[in-house]
């Protein structure tokens, strides 16, 4: 039986908070003052915001992702699509991310940054802030499932009082009764469900109609994104944005595939 990888990265990620690890390499203070990632997502969304993740490993992928970039080279590859944002990984385990490395992105870019992670406790709050991070994530599937130390409202206001947005993500239309008392800034739905890794389009989409019936906004489409195709659907149910991340990274030209995910101008069919 396969194991529950929710579960798997949430227990290794409170290793490394035990341990004393989590966050080496991050400074101890943040050095600037991050752009709003919500207000960034308003401003592009006529066209369709574009949220590009750094992304070094996927665990759900059936194929192994191409050596990863630098993070320099990553920017600079696509850089000249107009992102929108930039989300990195904080999350090794699977992921072969770190808080460090979000913090060298949210260093080399003036892009709101998001601080992508499975945040279970107000210590990794803090560190992303360190990074210089815009926005952190927050999983409603956590708290469904048990696993958070501290309640979603909780974290969603201890992100605000250090400076940083909240995003709250979303799979399921079971989950939405968690947005209830959180201060989110920035609502996404995920295409995947992270317990087991695979897609499950159906349910993502019911959330996303669900979602824009009980006007979350802003709303993006998280994962799953492979190509135009992908895209227009996700525009179809009304987001205001994507967050692209392993077809980025397997594209020849990052920047002309980012071109193709664009929402459609009106009266052009996608």
């Amino acid at each position: 039986m396969r194991s529950n990888f929710l579960r798997d990265v949430a227990a290794h990620v409170r290793e490394e908070l035990a341990a004393g690890t989590y966050g080496a390499g991050v400074p101890e203070a943040r050095r600037r003052s991050p752009p709003s990632l919500r207000e960034a997502i308003a401003r592009d969304r006529g066209q369709g915001a574009l949220l590009v993740e750094y992304k070094r490993a996927s665990p759900g992928a059936a194929v192994p992702l191409p050596r990863p970039p630098s993070v320099e080279e990553f920017l600079q590859r696509t850089e000249l699509a107009g992102v929108t944002a930039y989300s990195c990984l904080a999350t090794g385990y699977g992921f072969d991310g770190s808080p460090a490395r979000v913090h060298e992105l949210a260093s080399r870019t003036p892009a709101p940054v998001l601080f992508k992670e499975f945040v279970v406790a107000p210590e990794q709050v803090k560190v992303a802030a360190r990074t210089g991070a815009s926005a952190v994530l927050l999983i409603a599937r956590l708290q469904s499932e048990g696993l958070l130390e501290r309640p979603l409202a909780e974290l969603a206001a201890e992100s605000h009082r250090l400076g940083l947005e909240v995003l709250l993500e979303l799979h399921s239309t079971a989950e939405l009764s968690q947005t209830d008392g959180v201060a989110a800034d920035v609502y996404g739905v995920n295409t995947r469900d992270l317990a087991s890794l695979r897609f499950d389009r159906p349910a993502a989409y019911a959330t996303l109609d669900a979602a824009r019936s009980r006007h979350l906004r802003p709303l993006l489409g998280l994962s799953g994104v492979e190509g135009a195709a992908d895209a227009a659907e996700l525009w179809s149910r009304g987001c205001d944005g994507l967050l692209v991340g392993s077809a980025v990274v397997r594209a020849a030209e990052p920047a002309a595939f980012l071109a193709t995910l664009r929402r459609p101008a009106p009266g052009v069919r996608g």
